[in-house]
């Protein structure tokens, strides 16, 4: 019991901050190890003549000891893959808080100290270029995380940076009063960005 309970703290602080092979390596290693001074300790009662009952009895000790930590690595890897699957949700969600914050700002800007109709071909070149650069932007956080062999960027889609430029273009050029195109802006990039959310999410954990 005492084996146990040793690599069972083993495991358990391994697994903070280590990956899943290094904590797979460092039990392996310990099951062999365990293994060895049984064996070892095995032929030493041999030598001294001791009752074969007791060598049956430590071999049933190191088999349990075995099944043991297998239950506690099960636990450990779905203790740390539900952990990984929290921060990769957290991720997609902050990254399109940021991605619409950044647009909405800028459009917002747009609204009140440009004028839209003047400056009609600029701005759209200027919200087609805004759109795109935090698309990549978000491109590229995305690109660092990966699940399940499943890169989260992989899911994002390219048509996105044209549905959302004409979506801000429409209201900012609705002709309404400034502060109501500021207030529906911030509404339909809120949806957009739940809604891509929602769509990245459900592509990489139900793919």
């Amino acid at each position: 019991m005492d084996d146990f309970n040793q690599v069972n703290q083993v495991v358990n602080d391994a697994i903070k901050d280590s990956s899943y092979i290094t904590v797979l390596i460092s039990s392996g290693i310990y099951i062999a190890y365990t293994l060895i001074v049984k064996i070892v300790d095995l032929f030493k009662a041999k030598d001294r003549n001791k009752p074969l009952i007791e060598m049956v009895s430590a071999i049933k000790q190191v088999s349990e000891n075995v099944v043991k930590l297998n239950e506690v690595l099960d636990k450990a890897f779905q203790d740390a893959e539900s952990k990984e699957q929290d921060k990769i949700k957290n991720v997609i969600v902050l990254g399109f808080d940021s991605f619409k914050v950044n647009i909405g700002n800028i459009c917002n800007s747009i609204i009140i100290h440009n004028n839209i109709d003047t400056n009609k071909d600029l701005i759209k070149q200027n919200i087609f270029r805004l759109v795109s650069t935090e698309y990549y932007k978000l491109y590229n956080v995305f690109s660092a995380y990966e699940i399940n062999g499943v890169n989260i960027s992989t899911k994002l889609k390219d048509e996105w940076i044209d549905d959302i430029t004409k979506e801000c273009l429409d209201i900012i050029y609705n002709g309404q009063d400034a502060l109501i195109r500021i207030s529906q802006l911030t509404n339909r990039l809120d949806i957009i960005a739940d809604e891509h959310s929602v769509f990245v999410n459900n592509r990489v954990f139900n793919h």
